[in-house]
């Protein structure tokens, strides 16, 4: 049973991740062809900026920033609602 929820975990990150994608990617082509509708694609940044640790034998570098707009959670959303369906 641990294997499957691990997959399903596995499963359920990359929906979201090609649900984010999409939305995003939509919300470039609305803004194009309607450019009066820029409330689409409004952005907020949410994340960690980019920190290095240098330990002098090598560098560590981890960072982490979304980039949200009302059609990347929509696309969020029906990812989540895609996975459930499965």
């Amino acid at each position: 049973m641990k294997g499957h929820t691990f997959r399903g975990a596995g499963v359920l990150v990359i929906l979201l991740v090609i649900g984010g994608i999409i939305g995003s990617w939509l919300g470039i082509v609305l803004e194009k062809l309607w450019p009066g509708i820029g409330i689409l694609n409004q952005t907020q940044v949410v994340g960690l900026p980019p920190t290095t640790l240098d330990l002098q034998v090598f560098s560590l570098t981890l960072g982490f920033m979304l980039r949200l707009n009302l059609l990347t959670v929509a696309g969020f959303l029906l990812a989540y609602f895609v996975y459930r369906k499965l």
